[in-house]
């Protein structure tokens, strides 16, 4: 009797053994296998087509955000529901492809639909890629780009208070040259793009004790916040001008200190 109970132990034993899994690793949709059957379709309705890369090319272009839109899935998606998930946010979808369409082409090389879909689409990468942009559209004398692109500065840009005479970009920097095209400005350019007396006269109705200690000092700072005295300089402000007065602009300030607000000839 007892030698009938151990051996109904051990086949319980041998019922509650783990077995072992008949399925080896999962398999997934590869991308890069789908990537050729769809490529077509998901150019042509990204309206992509006419950038006229090789095919190689446009694969190389969209790999990453059509890998992303695949994901991880055991089923093959429809070319429909990727182009939908690339369409969903198109705007980031357009920037990435045009900062990787720098990468596949040199700038120099591109056609004028490459140019325009980069220039169309680059955003916070302006600050890098603005000065190679600009240079290369004067070239090809594409004053509509050169248009769009400053546009896109003001917004994305480091834009200064201080337009550059050359570009017309807002983009002169306190050491006074300009960041896109590069050219330097005089002190006296300067002056001339604020209105440096009108400035300052202006400034003078709203504070006249600023007013006198800038002419006492012989100097200010320029910002967007507008004038501030030399001990009031601006600290938030990322991009502050100094700017010193010569004799002439001195006189004319206290001549119109002394007299009141009669502003000087």
């Amino acid at each position: 009797m007892p030698r009938k109970k151990k051996t109904e132990e051990s086949q319980q034993s041998a019922d509650k053994k783990p077995k072992k899994k008949l399925s080896s690793k999962e398999k997934y949709v590869d991308p890069n296998v789908i990537i050729d059957e769809y490529l077509d379709e998901v150019i042509n309705s990204l309206g992509l087509a006419y950038l006229n890369l090789e095919r190689e090319e446009f694969k190389e272009l969209i790999k990453e955000p059509f890998a992303a839109a695949v994901g991880e899935v055991k089923t093959k998606p429809k070319a429909r529901t990727i182009i939908n998930r690339l369409q969903a946010n198109r705007d980031s979808l357009m920037e990435f492809l045009a900062l990787k369409l720098l990468r596949i082409k040199d700038l120099d090389k591109m056609t004028d639909e490459q140019l325009e879909f980069v220039v169309y689409n680059i955003k916070s990468a302006i600050k890098d890629l603005g000065p190679r942009l600009y240079e290369e559209l004067v070239k090809r004398n594409r004053q509509d780009l050169i248009d769009f692109l400053r546009s896109t500065w003001a917004t994305y840009g480091i834009n200064s208070p201080i337009e550059c005479p050359r570009c017309k970009f807002n983009a002169i920097m306190p050491d006074l040259s300009c960041y896109i095209c590069k050219y330097i400005i005089s002190m006296k350019q300067l002056k001339e793009e604020i209105h440096v007396i009108d400035l300052l006269i202006d400034y003078s109705k709203v504070d006249p004790e600023g007013f006198k200690e800038i002419i006492s000092s012989g100097y200010f700072y320029y910002s967007w916040s507008g004038v501030s005295p030399p001990s009031k300089m601006p600290k938030n402000d990322p991009l502050v001008f100094e700017i010193v007065l010569n004799k002439d602009e001195k006189e004319k300030l206290k001549s119109y200190y002394n007299v009141g607000n009669t502003p000087p000839h």
